[in-house]
């Protein structure tokens, strides 16, 4: 028992370690429309500021887990076949959860790592009020440059690609799921709770 005990003590720091927290700020793309209509009309959600914070946990300097919230204040934009366009707020939180694989480890000077896991997304404002369905599960995969500043900061470089099936109709608002790719970008500064 007094061994156990021992052990249990050890490793406790050891995790805490590794555990970093980090503010990000980036730049939402959707990549396509949400539906495009055979009138002409479509719609498509604008390019909007991304918010967000990361949390990971390194079991060691080649892998970890990430977690991820986004919130992203955006616009639906709708182009009507006379040319005019509508626009209603329409913001949108992305959460996910990920493994890492670091290709240059954390203990590095410069980090580089591959992720990838599932992911959510909400939608509201008052552009999906009517949508019975706001929620999305799909996938997220993406990588992340780092650099360390001394030893308690690191900067980073993200790049995420959110894919996922939405139900989005023209009309409505409602039909089948159709896949959507979401490409964030992301600068971040890390801190970690208990040293690297």
């Amino acid at each position: 028992m007094l061994a156990l005990a021992v052990l249990l003590a050890h490793a406790a720091p050891a995790v805490a370690q590794r555990v970093s927290i980090s503010p990000t700020i980036g730049v939402y793309i959707p990549t396509s429309e949400l539906v495009k209509a055979a009138n002409g009309e479509q719609f498509k959600q604008e390019v909007g500021l991304a918010l967000g914070g990361r949390l990971n946990l390194n079991f060691s300097p080649r892998f970890g887990i990430l977690t991820s919230v986004t919130y992203v204040p955006s616009d639906l934009k709708l182009d009507l076949a006379t040319g005019e366009q509508v626009k209603n707020d329409a913001n949108l939180l992305f959460g996910s959860a990920r493994a890492t694989f670091y290709v240059l480890p954390t203990t590095a000077p410069v980090w580089l790592n591959l992720n990838g896991g599932a992911s959510y997304v909400r939608r509201g404002g008052d552009a999906y009020a009517g949508l019975r369905d706001k929620d999305d599960i799909g996938g997220v995969i993406g990588t992340t440059v780092g650099f360390h500043l001394g030893s308690l900061l690191s900067f980073y470089v993200a790049a995420d690609d959110y894919i996922y099936g939405t139900r989005i109709d023209e009309s409505t608002l409602e039909t089948e799921k159709q896949t959507q790719n979401d490409v964030h970008l992301a600068i971040g500064f890390g801190v970690p709770l208990s040293g690297r």
